[in-house]
């Protein structure tokens, strides 16, 4: 079996190296840092190490590469190995801005290689069944939908001090409108493209971070929805959620208490749905769906082009913060 690569040790980069290794699949880890290096060597001693990507290519050949690196610095390596012929899954956002993005993309597609953008929660069961309840027609029409990201920075990683984390640096692609990206990928999967926005990014609260902590984004979903997304890094609760209503029903998707709820007008009550409280499942199945797709036996729900596609909805929902004005997007 051909071994994976995975560039970047840190908590996203373990997690895909311990699915690969629990799966049968080789791996190989780039890491810079020594004592990232000495915790892989004795959690997975199986998985072979490197200091540097040179050192990893030297060594072998790839069959597919997982970009674990901080956001800013996806592209270089990304892009260096998609030159060589290695299948691409690209941990969101693509990117920290649009620059190099679509070189990227159009680099992957002219190789015939697999390139897929890490949006995990496409294959988390509450969202799913969202989906298949809109597509069931039990939603109706989609007229407007809100989704809700809250989040407290200093309890994501307890162990080390938020003030290194990445997400606290603006020159590494930190902030909630690069990382919590997530929801506008969801959205638009449950809801339509997003076809314009106003948004106000920025920091607001009283965390010792140099990047945005709060976005608050209008959106048009085609052109007969409305909605907003909001993401922060400052909220204690941890809450997520998503509401879309419809013109025959409201849907009601709880991430953190793992649940979906449907109203049924015909007895005014709620018909809800439980999922197993868990996270892990669905890196799995991303995994396995991408391995099924470098052997071609599947497409790529989310492809690097998807990933590019929200990577200009950030772009937007910066440009229109600058300005204070609406952005289309077409």
């Amino acid at each position: 079996m051909s071994t994976a690569l995975v560039v970047g040790g840190g908590s996203i980069g373990k997690r895909h190296l311990k699915n690969l290794l629990a799966s049968g699949r080789a791996a190989a880890v780039v890491e810079t840092r020594e004592d990232r290096r000495a915790e892989i060597a004795s959690k997975y001693g199986a998985a072979k190490l490197f200091a540097s990507l040179d050192d990893a290519l030297a060594a072998e050949r790839y069959q597919a590469a997982f970009i674990c690196v901080p956001t800013a610095y996806h592209l270089a390596p990304a892009l260096r190995l998609a030159r060589a012929g290695v299948h691409i899954f690209m941990e969101k956002p693509v990117s920290h801005s649009l620059d190099g993005v679509l070189e990227l993309v159009e680099a992957v597609e002219r190789a015939g290689l697999v390139g897929m953008t890490g949006f995990c929660m496409r294959f988390f069961a509450p969202l799913a069944r969202a989906k298949e309840l809109i597509e069931a027609g039990d939603v109706g029409r989609v007229v407007t939908a809100r989704s809700l990201t809250a989040t407290y920075l200093p309890e994501w990683h307890p162990w080390e001090d938020y003030r290194t984390f990445y997400m606290a640096k603006k020159e590494q692609g930190g902030g909630v409108l690069l990382d919590e990206c997530h929801a506008f990928d969801w959205m638009q999967w449950l809801c339509g493209p997003i076809t314009g926005v106003f948004a106000v990014v920025g920091t607001f609260s009283d965390l010792e971070v140099t990047t945005d902590d709060v976005c608050e984004a209008l959106a048009r979903f085609g052109d007969r929805a409305v909605g907003s997304i909001h993401l922060d890094m400052v909220d204690r609760s941890l809450r997520s959620e998503v509401e879309i209503i419809g013109t025959e029903s409201t849907l009601v998707v709880d991430l953190e208490g793992h649940a979906v709820r449907l109203w049924d007008p015909k007895v005014k009550a709620w018909r809800a749905t439980a999922f197993e409280p868990s996270y892990d499942r669905m890196y799995v199945d991303e995994l396995e769906h991408f391995f099924a797709c470098v052997e071609g036996r599947e497409r790529p729900r989310v492809d690097l082009r998807e990933g590019w596609r929200v990577q200009r909805i950030i772009d937007a929902c910066a440009r229109s913060s600058g300005s204070g004005r609406w952005v289309a997007l077409d």
